[in-house]
Parts: structure tokens; sequence; C-alpha cells
């Protein structure tokens, strides 16, 4: 296939980087074998910055790629964690380059939230560890913003590979912020850059969802817009240079990408996707573009085999195979990680309480109550005096297990350190929430603490609450009550924008994980009572 040709743009070199070998845990990484035609070239524009090398001889290139590590530095059931995985890595680099095949390491997105030891250096020990294995570029995700737009930053700069972002926008001058792009120029910056791997031009375009604002909580993006992927993609893919492969490191969702493979058939080849956690062991073709994705946690590699050959005659199509293997591996990289680790250990194995039994996020009937939400919206209601607390159910990450409480297992229920707020709502917003819950619209369940509702969900949406009751008494439309939640619903996230509308707000400082902490430590054994049911759905 010839080259494609879309505008002009900068050129920057592939770098190699390699380390040694080592030995420790297990890892199971990422398979398939899928046909991958590309069609000619289309769009073609004649100016283009001169090339290095010709590609007029068959070339093979392998793409590793990993994507929502969310900072699982340590195997998970057994499983994974970046031990594992950069000997994986190592292995297969090593692997192609012996076998003469160029080699990118990309990622897509959401490297650090979501484990203590992510949480707690604030990322420093996923990108020290991508800087050793030499990722060439990663395209930012949601998760990136939850400390601050400064620490997403400070992460970007201390990489030494770009972060992407070709549709993030700094509110003050409408570009790409400058922090974005580390090594990308021009037009292209902070959006895309050109790799030279052996003969081959490969663009690399980086995404994030555009839902950013609404994932992540009030103000972690201040200053900062997120717009369509589909229209930035398509800007950027109209001023790249000549090149011969195309790459979208997308950290929007296997859904969107789909709809990017649609519309921009031809014109992409591979979309290395993340943000929605899917395991495609043999890819998903959608056209001429091939879909990857690598499940999250670091418990799998993902491996795109491309053989690309020269076209037999000007406007012919080269023939192209796509494939991945399942592979099994040990590794540690302990010299590297330690520092960081000694630094979380000593608070992750503090034990915080004992429990007799499991406390479980699960609810016996969708829509109803769990032990766990139940547990953690009572702690934010008696702690502020409010009338009723919420919680999102999608902020619950895991159950807790009978036994002793260690402050690790604590913080895997509530990873993201979401603080209490408190508010006034009328009893008339109050009914609009339940009304979203038992909607379309809402992303999340509710817990709830202080009120009794009865629902029934076979009549119209928006007409499906037919009582809620606090303390005993009638929800009254017109009064005010005094409500708590998290900071991340307070912000109208998770598709209940009447929190918004709250008045007398006051941001109390206190993560709600402490609050419970502190309850389970000063209530340790607990013994935690069946469930209350505080919807009743009406059959």
């Amino acid at each position: 296939m010839p080259p494609f040709c879309v505008g002009g743009g900068p050129v920057s070199s592939s770098h190699d980087a390699r380390g040694s070998s080592g030995a420790a845990c297990a890892l199971i990484a990422l398979s398939a074998l899928v046909l991958l035609p590309l069609s000619a070239s289309i769009g073609l524009r004649t100016e283009a910055t001169p090339r290095t090398a010709i590609w007029s001889q068959p070339y093979e290139l392998t793409i590793l790629h990993t994507n929502d590590l969310h900072g699982q530095v340590l195997p998970r059931q057994g499983t994974g964690g970046l031990l594992e995985l950069g000997r994986r890595i190592r292995i297969e680099r090593e692997a192609a380059l012996r076998a003469g095949r160029g080699v990118l390491l990309l990622d897509a997105g959401d490297i650090f939230k979501g484990t203590l030891e992510g949480d707690l250096t604030d990322g420093a020990v996923v990108v020290d560890w991508m800087n050793r294995l030499g990722y060439d570029a990663l395209a930012i995700g949601n998760h990136e913003f939850d400390h601050g737009v400064g620490v997403a930053r400070g992460l970007a700069e201390a990489a030494q590979f770009p972060f992407l972002g070709a549709n993030v926008r700094a509110n003050l001058d409408r570009r790409v912020p400058v922090w974005l792009g580390k090594g990308s120029r021009g037009e292209l910056a902070g959006k895309a850059l050109i790799r030279e791997v052996g003969p081959l031009r490969v663009a690399i375009v980086g995404l994030t969802s555009e839902r950013v604002p609404e994932l992540t909580v009030e103000g972690c993006t201040e200053g900062l817009t997120f717009l369509d992927e589909a229209e930035e993609l398509s800007r950027v893919l109209e001023s790249l240079p000549l090149v011969d492969l195309v790459v979208v490191l997308s950290h929007a969702g296997l859904e969107t990408d789909r709809e990017l493979a649609a519309r921009f058939d031809g014109r992409v080849h591979v979309i290395v996707g993340g943000h929605s956690h899917d395991r495609l062991s043999e890819g998903e073709q959608v056209g001429e573009v091939l879909i990857v994705q690598a499940g999250s946690s670091g418990r799998e590699l993902g491996k795109v085999e491309i053989d690309l050959r020269p076209p037999l005659a000007p406007g012919q199509s080269p023939r192209v195979e796509a494939k991945a293997s399942l592979v099994t591996a040990r590794d540690d990289l302990p010299a590297l990680l330690e520092p960081h680790l000694n630094r979380v250990r000593e608070r992750a194995e503090q034990v915080v309480g004992r429990l007799t039994d499991d406390v479980s996020r699960q609810t016996a009937v969708e829509g109803h109550s769990s032990q766990l939400g139940n547990l953690i919206t009572d702690q934010m209601r008696a702690a502020t005096k409010a009338d009723l607390a919420f919680q999102n159910r999608g902020g619950i990450r895991a159950s807790l297990r009978g036994g002793a409480l260690t402050y690790r297992e604590l913080y895997s229920v509530l990873p993201f350190g979401n603080q209490v707020v408190t508010m006034d709502l009328t009893g008339a917003q109050l009914l609009e929430l339940f009304e979203t819950m038992f909607g379309s619209q809402a992303m999340s369940g509710l817990e709830v603490s202080g009120a009794e509702v009865l629902f029934d969900p076979r009549r119209p949406e928006g007409q499906r609450i037919l009582r809620v009751r606090l303390g005993g008494e009638r929800l009254d439309p017109e009064r005010t009550y005094r409500v708590a939640t998290n900071d991340f619903l307070a912000g109208g996230k998770d598709g209940y924008p009447t929190f918004k509308a709250g008045t007398r707000r006051e941001d109390t400082g206190r993560p709600v994980r402490d609050l419970v902490r502190d309850f389970l430590s000063n209530n340790s054994p607990y013994a935690p009572p069946p469930i209350e049911e505080r919807f009743t759905r009406l059959d």
C-alpha cells in the first residue's frame, strides 16, 4: 500500500529501551490471530518531510500494549501486576527484535488510581516502571486527573515518553496543554507523534474520553476542556505527514472505539483501546480497523503482530496479518519498585478492625440495598447529622471479608478518596433523585440512609416512585432537608445533576473511607446486621 499522506508534520525517531530480565511471579498475556487488510491510501498529498528509509521490502512490526493498569503493582488474586508484566514485556520485545521485527510499546491510560501503591505515590511508581521499560506513548485517561491537573502534569513531565490527548484543551488559549506530548512538535504537539520503526513511519494519535469531567470529582479538571473524540481525530488525520500506519491510542471505551473504527475505516489501521476494561482476546475487527484491548490491572499484555508487504504495483494494497499469543512468564523488578512499596506497606497492612462476618456490596435484587451500602451511608449521615445520605454504588468497589480488616482491604472498597459534602435539597429534588435512580440516565444506582422508598419499575420513567418516607413520615416536597453525599455525586456526576442544585453546600474535608474506618475500629469486632431494605419493589 502506498503510505498515507494527509498533511504536514514532525517526525521523531523511535527509541529502544532495553532492560535485563529477572525472575519471580506468574502472568498470562493476551492472544489472537486476525487478518487486517489495509486499503490503498486515501486523501494523499504530494508534500511530505524526507524519509530516512524507503519501504520496498516486507517488514514486520509488533505492538505491545497495556491499558487500565490502575496502579496494580502487586499481583491480584495471584495474577498480573507490574512485576510480572514487566518481565513479559521484556521477553516479548527481545523475541521480536531477535526475529528482526520492529517494536512499539503503548498504553491506553488510567495508569495509577485504584490501589494504595498507585494512590499514595500519586502514580510515580507506575511512571518509574514505564520509564524503565521504555514506553513509546500513552493516551491520558480520566483517572490521571483524580488527584488534580497538577498531579497529571507532574506525571507527564516525569515520563520519558509523551502523554497524548488530541481532544484536550487548556481553557486559556484553547490549545493542547503544553505538558502533553513530550517529543511531539508543531501542529501535532500533544496530539500525535510519528515514530520511525525500521523503514516504516507510524503515526500514533492519542485520545481520551470527552466525558472526563463527568467521570472525575468537581474541580479535578479545572482549566481544561475535553472535546469530541471523532471530530478531533478527523482534524489530526488531516494534519499527518506521509505515513505507513496509523495507530490510535484511545481511552474512550469499546463502544466509542467501534464508532471511530466505522467512521475512519481506511484511514486508521489499529485502535489500542482502554477505559472499558474489555478483554479482547482475538481483537475485534470493524471493517479494515483492528480494535484491541487488554482487560485491566496488568493481568494481561496485549500483542499485535503486523506483517506488511509492499504492493506489487502502484495503487494495490499490501497483505497485512495481525496476530497475538497467550504466554506465561515470571518476573520481578524489586530494586526499582521496593522504595515505593516500603512507603506504602506499613500503612497498608495496619489492622483497623475485625469483622465477625462478610459485609457484602451485592444486592439481593437489582435496585435494593446492600449491607455495605447501608454501613457507608449510615456513617455519612451520623457524622454530619444530616436527614439523608447518598453513596453511588459504582464507588463501592469491593466487599469486606470477615476477620481482621487491614487498611488495604478497606481501601479496596473505597479507593477514590471521596470526601463528604453536605447540602440542602427540597423534598421535590429528593424525589427527582430517586426517579433518576430508576430511570435511564443514571450511570450507577444509589445507596441511601434515612429514607424508605417504594418503587414500581413497570411504571413509565419519571413516575416509578410511589412513596418516600423519612423517619416514618412521608416526604414533603416543599420542605428542605439536609443531605450528605460524596464530592463526586455532589458535582452532579454519575447521571445525577440534581445534586448540583443543592444550596448551603459544605465540604467537610472528611473522606468517606475514614468515617467507615473509624466506625469499624471503634466497634470492633463488628457483627454486620441483616440487610435492612431501604428500597422496596412493588411486584
